[in-house]
């Protein structure tokens, strides 16, 4: 028995395997241009990126309002970030008082910079002690106001440059979801044609 083409013999089957089993990925795969790359973000990375932001301050003529001491959730119900603050009001010259906030917002994805900030912020809720409620029906607009203005500029997240695959999928957002308390960020890689 001559070795030699017996081992030819056996690469020729080989390669015709391998080449029927490629064809057979290709034939059966799904023929989309882009893969889908995930990124899942805890609350704790979040509310790390956020915090570097506050204190936040805001000043009328009318009250005084600045947050602290933010908590950041994931809101599963909504798939919207929220914030819970402590926030201290002031009146000149007639009231003072302290209390909690929730605002919560959708993220925007830049695409030119692959980062991620609150948009559409929506004040949830308002509890300041002490205050009527028509003290608190003003400063609950006046919060409204001040995060419509500072919260937008907010950086949540931003894709790594050094990573290949996050430096790819910078092209599209398909999707933000909350789950498990975890914000998945799907991303499209572009695919080979």
């Amino acid at each position: 028995m001559n070795f030699d083409l017996v081992w030819r013999r056996g690469m020729r089957i080989c390669f015709h395997s391998c080449r029927l089993l490629v064809l057979g990925l290709l034939y059966f795969a799904p023929n989309t241009a882009a893969m889908a790359y995930s990124i899942e973000l805890t609350e704790k990375e979040a509310n790390i990126a956020v915090e570097r932001y506050f204190p936040i301050e805001h000043v009328t003529p009318v009250a005084t309002l600045k947050l602290s001491r933010p908590a950041v959730y994931f809101d599963q119900r909504s798939n919207r970030i929220g914030l819970k603050v402590s926030v201290t009001a002031s009146m000149p010259g007639l009231l003072m008082g302290e209390g909690h906030g929730a605002i919560d917002g959708d993220l925007e994805y830049r695409q030119e910079t692959g980062e991620f900030y609150l948009r559409d912020p929506r004040v949830r809720r308002l509890d300041i002690e002490n205050l009527p409620a028509e003290a608190t029906i003003l400063l609950r607009q006046l919060l409204q106001e001040m995060t419509r203005q500072s919260l937008p500029f907010i950086l949540v997240y931003q894709l790594n440059d050094v990573d290949l695959r996050q430096r790819m999928a910078r092209s599209v957002l398909q999707s933000v979801t909350v789950r498990n308390r975890k914000l998945i960020l799907e991303l499209a890689v572009p695919g080979l044609d």
